[in-house]
Formats: C-alpha cells, structure tokens, sequence
C-alpha cells in the first residue's frame, strides 16, 4: 500500500531496511557468523506490525487539519487524505483524493493514496487501476515497491474468482526449495521498471509493503500470511535469521499453517543462535538480501 513518507515515517517502524542507516542491530545468518543489517531485527522488527488508527488528538493529525486550513496546497490537502484513511473513513477520504485529483492532476501520490483506499473498501479492481497509474506518473515513488502492491490486487481479483488461487502459489512471484536452509531464489519478479528486482529490492519491497498493510489488515488474512512466509524464507536463506523465525511466528498468526517444515527451520535458528559468533568479525559481510553500500564517488 501507498501513503505519504510522513505517515509513514510515523507509524511504520518497519519500513525498508535501507531508510536508514542509523540502526546498528546485530543479525546473525544461517551459518551463525554475526553482521550489521542495519535495521530492526526479529521480534524487534514485527513488534509494530499490527493494526492501529489515528485519533482525533494525535498530534500529527491536529497538525495536519491546521495546516489545510491554513495553506490548503497539495501537501497539506493529501496529507488531509491520509488521515482520512488511517481514521478508517474510506468513503470520505475517496471523495477527497478525487477532488485533490482535479486540483492538482497527474500526482503519483494522488494514485496511489486513491489505489490504498479503495483497496480497502472493496474495490480491488479501480484500486489495481490506480495503483498502475501512479507506477507510470512516477516509478520511483514508493521506493520502487508498488510493483508488489500490483501483485496483491492481481491475486486477490485472482481469490475472487477461485478461493483456493493461492494454494501452491507465491504472490511475490518467488520460489523457495524445501531444504532446511534453502539457497536464495534465482529467479526474481519483475519491478515498477519491467525488470527483474535484484534480492535487496525484494526484501525491500515485502518490508515496505507489509509494514503498512500491517497497520490496516487484522489477522487472521491469507494475502499478508503469504507474503509473511515468503518473507520469511527469504530471510532464513540470505538474511537474519532472527528474522526468519519472527515473521514465521507472525505469518501463523495470520493463518499461516504451522507445519513440520516451518517447525524444522525455526529449531534450526535456534540452534544457529545458539552457537553463534558474539560479535561480527570484520570479514563478515554475510548478507545477500540487504542493500549494497553505495559505491565511491570518483573525484
């Protein structure tokens, strides 16, 4: 889902990995050896992932109200929407973001807010819709996920038509071998470009996306629960593992089955933690899903 990089920075604390560089946590992966991820980690991370709403005397949400009365530009009028939505005022909060359309066309966030919205009243179809439209207005807009969110609308009008669409299926469009810890996926879905996403961006996709559908859909819902298991995975086979077993737990919470294979792996964390390294060792660079340092600039 979209909202603005306010709401978001407010609510989410989950958000991708590389929107900041300031959380020195210390994850371990599936070998035990000890690196910097450089974002929250296991329980740490899912600790926010759960439904909330704004009230009325939140303060960010007086300071919104105040400042679309007093400089009702595009700003503040969407972040108005925003609040609109996280209130649970869906029908309000569309009528909203159409007239901000007419006020101010041609607005990537316009989209993708209209394709969050309506979304979560129902209309999956128009949401779809939107959200493509916001990809193409702007591709770099929700740093580069709404790919994945094209992907849940695409399985959920999938879902309406054949309730069990999702059995055997990846809505990120990945595949995992069954191996205790299996090797990364190869073969990776495509982004906002067109292209194939490379491993971080993945990772940065299902963070980003879940932190926020998170804060809107309650558990039990099959949708979050595989994109919760595939996350998972993902972070058994190139990330920390104290991830892994973290949003395995949240993805049974969310209908998630608990099978023998998932109990296997969460024993196998345990016992990795167990006989980890304490500390990172300088050579230690053991993380295949986070995002690469930027390179030097030449000068």
């Amino acid at each position: 889902m979209r909202l603005l990089r306010t709401i978001a920075a407010l609510a989410l604390l989950s958000l991708a990995p590389a929107a900041s560089a300031c959380i020195n946590t210390i994850g371990t992966d599936h070998s035990g050896r000890k690196f910097y991820p450089n974002w929250y980690i296991g329980t740490e991370l899912t600790s926010s992932m759960r439904p909330s709403k704004l009230g009325p005397d939140d303060i960010w949400v007086r300071n919104v109200i105040e400042q679309s009365r007093k400089w009702p530009d595009f700003q503040s009028l969407n972040d108005l929407g925003v609040v609109l939505i996280r209130q649970g005022k869906y029908s309000r909060a569309i009528e909203h973001f159409l007239t901000v359309e007419r006020l101010f066309p041609g607005r990537a966030q316009t989209a993708a807010n209209l394709g969050t919205v309506l979304e979560l009243s129902g209309h999956d179809r128009v949401a779809l819709r939107w959200i493509r439209i916001g990809m193409k207005r702007d591709p770099d807009e929700h740093h580069r996920t709404e790919w994945l969110h094209g992907r849940i609308l695409e399985a959920k009008i999938a879902m309406a038509a054949d309730p069990n669409y999702l059995k055997g299926r990846s809505i990120a469009g990945v595949s995992f071998s069954n191996d205790l810890t299996p090797p990364l996926p190869t073969k990776l879905p495509k982004g906002n470009d067109g292209r194939p996403v490379a491993l971080w961006e993945l990772n940065n996709a299902l963070s980003y996306q879940l932190s926020e559908r998170t804060t809107f859909v309650a558990a039990p819902d099959p949708v979050v629960a595989n994109l919760l298991m595939d996350w998972a995975t993902l972070n058994l086979a190139g990330g920390p593992v104290e991830n892994a077993a973290a949003l395995y737990d949240l993805a049974v919470r969310y209908g998630a089955p608990r099978d023998a294979l998932m109990d296997r792996r969460q024993a196998h964390v345990r016992e990795v933690l167990a006989k980890a390294d304490k500390e990172p060792k300088l050579a230690d660079i053991a993380c295949g899903i986070c995002q690469p340092p930027p390179e030097p600039t030449k000068d």
